[in-house]
């Protein structure tokens, strides 16, 4: 008998051992440099970049304190002469601000002044642990506020628009439901965090992830300091009270479009618009294989569901 509990205590160390290596990397932000992402993009995306650049207004680095901690948020500012809207911008996993350049002509052409900003842990934000979307939820909120107050427009002047990991973060802060808010852009967002990184584990590491699993959202739980189960876009889905346009491409073989469809099941219909696009595209690049239709589905929405915002 006590070798069998012996032999137990060993399996469970080796257990929490493994779980608790698997959980450095859930929480872990990868820090990949605007550098990097420009190289990125331009190489083997064939974005141009310094042509989407030079077309915006001259960029302000600008400073966002996180009601979280009280670390410091990087970003862009970007001032229109006259500014008639606004536009925050939330990148996704393993990424930064610059990523999401690709996004704006639209909203530059609409007279709109721009925020694209680093998440927590991400670019040249200050190192945190990843939240799965929660934290990250209260630092766009604080966002948000920094940007009415510099910019003077009111709130229902301003969308939030975010992209796979950020896709998830403006699900998340629309649901609050403090903020006054003209829409919401989700591109390829996760239903919720644990299946995010379960799907992506499984495909990694094969059918043991399931068994590791428990364990290692028990870590992010014991070291993160949030429930894991709170970074649930689909259950917040329904408390959202603004339009939202979701997008997902359905060859997305990194977040499954089963998870938007989810979402989508969730949101009010007379307040969502959704496209489950049959485009190829890889994950969260819907814009990059074509980008012209991409912004004729976003036109039509804006001016569907926020008449006036882009005159």
């Amino acid at each position: 008998m006590k070798k069998v509990l012996v032999a137990l205590a060993a399996l469970l160390l080796v257990y929490l051992v493994i779980t608790y290596l698997i959980s450095e990397r859930v929480l872990d932000t990868p820090n990949r440099s605007l550098e990097e992402s420009y190289r990125i993009g331009t190489e083997r995306w064939g974005l141009n970049l310094d042509s989407l650049r030079a077309a915006l207004p001259p960029p302000e680095e600008v400073n966002i304190t996180s009601p979280v901690g009280g670390l410091t948020q990087r970003g862009w500012l970007y001032r229109q002469d006259s500014s008639r809207c606004g536009i925050i911008m939330a990148h996704g996993y393993n990424d930064n601000r610059m990523s999401m350049i690709k996004y704006t002509p639209y909203f530059d052409r609409c007279g709109c002044d721009l925020l694209l900003y680093d998440h927590r842990g991400f670019g040249e934000s200050d190192e945190a642990y990843a939240s799965g979307g929660v934290n990250e939820a209260k630092d766009l909120l604080a966002a948000h506020a920094w940007f009415g107050a510099e910019t003077g427009l009111p709130g229902d002047r301003i969308a939030w628009l975010g992209e796979s990991w950020g896709a998830a973060t403006v699900l998340l802060a629309a649901a609050e439901g403090t903020t006054n808010l003209a829409f919401v852009v989700a591109e390829s967002p996760f239903a919720d965090w644990h299946s995010a990184i379960t799907e992506r584990g499984v495909r990694e590491y094969g059918p043991i992830l399931s068994v590791l699993s428990p364990g290692t959202f028990q870590w992010v739980n014991f070291r993160g300091g949030v429930p894991y189960a709170s970074a649930s876009p689909v259950e917040a889905a329904d408390k959202i009270a603004v339009p939202v346009l979701l997008f997902h491409s359905r060859a997305d073989t990194l977040t499954a479009p089963e998870q938007s469809d989810r979402i989508a099941e969730r949101i009010r219909s007379d307040l969502l618009t959704y496209h489950a696009l049959e485009w190829g595209a890889w994950h969260a690049h819907n814009v990059v294989w074509r980008p012209q239709a991409y912004v004729a589905l976003l036109e039509n929405f804006v001016q569907q569901k926020a008449p006036g915002f882009c005159p």
